[in-house]
């Protein structure tokens, strides 16, 4: 038995009895699997044959003519591949790894190329002789014959020169994709367009497309008119992760992006945005029905008339000046908090209902030591904005940053109505302080949410708070709640970088024995 028959046979086996035998039992016939098609609420694609206990970290591709898919899935412990179903004699196939996998190199986010004849992914996997050393996951391409794949090879390497990800190409060849590490921002976006069939220098997209935080999973339309892409920033819905979109104009400027609302996103994380080839469906992905026995990461789709509806219902959208918005960028990205102050100043003025943007501009007057400036900002805004719990939350950090914790404990009991609202701005400062790595004013602040109402996932984000500071006691203990009530999965817990301190400990062992 080859590597590829090996490997085929070990990611098939991940799914469960039921899902083997919902597919040997079905013959699958029609577009989009002949799955019933969804209206304007999002429903799990394709349940128990795309969308099943497995964790799909994708969206599927569907090819130009409608006849191949491929999507991505994580397993526990081994490299990530992709799967792939076709139509052969009327008939859709069982799902496979496509001929070109590479087992050993993490391959994921498939996307074709408008006309079909060219699949994009990206990959770990070793470089042909005579191109630059390998640096971590870049860019491949595969042509697409008609009796299967060519055989891949690096797309240009002066425009993917590793650490590249999600990615999706415009019917003239434009792509756009997303680079991790780049200076102070850990995500961001990136396009290179196509002339005189070669490809440009990539360039940044600009701020607020691109923000001080994480932007993945670009996915541009065929016509290269909006974009779409996942984001943390303060507009989602609950803090989460969120889908966003921005338009682009005649004159080709971007729209400032807006949160795609709750008929595609959560409380939960939405990534993974792709629309259907003939522009009916939009997918994406959503650990929406995580659970102690399911990593929850599944496949949606909803009618795409929502993109239109979008565009249409704000026809005094914000735009943005590329130019200033690369320089703005930049500053962010390099740290250089006091140049970034009068680029910020102008944005806000110019922007002004850009909320993450006033947010990004106080967090740069506070690393500016700009306390005061910052306070009469936020309390401004607040006036304006009064349940706005982002804004809540930030001047606490600019309170808490003067060690005013006596008036900002008396600014939550007082002015922040309801006992939710509490609840959620002590969450969204122990999430701060988690992310800067202040772990002791993290544990405090979750504990205080958590004294409120108890959540699986602040219970796990706890968890790390505690395990970072060698509490392994607490932090096995918040574990155990985060579990008890729903959040994480064996799967989860197993390969978690952030609990690897964790795993030696017997009552770690023990939970994991309880999981299934």
């Amino acid at each position: 038995m080859n590597y590829k028959t090996l490997f085929a046979a070990t990611a098939l086996s991940i799914f469960s009895i039921s899902i083997r035998a919902q597919i040997n039992g079905v013959k699958l016939k029609g577009k989009y699997l002949g799955q019933k098609p969804p209206g304007n609420i999002a429903e799990i694609f394709a349940p128990g044959i795309v969308s099943t206990d497995a964790y799909e970290h994708s969206a599927p591709a569907f090819s130009p003519d409608g006849n191949t898919v491929l999507w991505t899935i994580v397993p526990r412990g081994k490299p990530s591949y992709l799967l792939e179903m076709k139509i052969e004699n009327g008939i859709w196939t069982k799902p496979a790894p496509p001929s070109f996998t590479d087992s050993t190199a993490d391959d994921i986010y498939a996307s074709f190329s408008g006309d079909g004849k060219k699949l994009y992914f990206s990959s770990r996997r070793k470089l042909p002789a005579g191109y630059p050393e390998n640096v971590g996951t870049r860019i491949w391409e595969v042509e697409k014959k008609e009796n299967g794949w060519g055989k891949p090879k690096p797309f240009d390497t002066s425009v993917s020169v590793g650490k590249s990800f999600a990615h999706s190409v415009t019917n003239d060849g434009t792509i756009y994709f997303s680079v991790s590490g780049q200076g102070g921002t850990n995500w961001n976006m990136q396009f290179s367009e196509k002339s005189g069939g070669k490809y440009k220098k990539p360039e940044l997209l600009p701020y607020s497309i691109n923000s001080f935080g994480y932007e993945d999973g670009p996915f541009i339309s065929p016509d290269g008119s909006y974009l779409i892409f996942e984001s943390e920033r303060p507009e989602g819905i609950e803090g989460s992760i969120d889908l966003y979109i921005s338009f682009k104009g005649k004159d080709g400027r971007w729209s400032v992006p807006e949160n795609m609302g709750d008929r595609v996103n959560s409380k939960y994380t939405e990534r993974f945005a792709r629309v259907s080839p003939d522009g009916k469906y939009l997918f994406f992905g959503s650990d929406r029905r995580q659970s102690p026995i399911s990593v929850g990461s599944d496949i949606y789709w909803v009618d795409a008339g929502i993109i239109k509806e979008l565009k249409d219902q704000n026809k005094n959208r914000s735009w943005i000046d590329s130019h200033s918005g690369i320089e703005l960028l930049l500053a962010l990205d390099n740290r250089n908090f006091e140049e970034a102050s009068g680029m910020m100043n102008r944005w806000v003025f110019d922007h002004p209902n850009d909320k993450g943007a006033l947010i990004d501009y106080c967090t740069v007057l506070r690393n500016n030591n700009q306390y005061a400036d910052a306070e009469i900002i936020l309390k401004n805004k607040l006036a304006e904005w009064p349940d706005d719990i982002n804004l809540q939350a930030e001047l606490m950090l600019d309170m808490l940053a003067q060690n005013k914790n006596e008036e900002a404990e008396n600014f939550i009991s007082s002015s922040v109505p309801g006992v939710a609202q509490k609840r959620s701005i002590y969450a969204k400062l122990a999430l701060h302080y988690l992310m800067t790595s202040k772990n002791e004013e993290s544990a405090a602040y979750y504990e205080k949410a958590l004294a409120i109402k108890p959540e699986g996932s602040d219970f796990y984000r706890l968890a790390y708070a505690y395990a970072r500071d060698n509490k392994t006691a607490k932090a096995i203990d918040a574990l155990e709640k985060a579990v008890s009530y729903g959040y994480g999965s064996k799967q989860q817990l197993e390969n978690d970088p952030g609990l690897q301190l964790l795993r030696s400990e017997n009552r770690f062992k023990q939970l994991l024995d309880k999981m299934k």
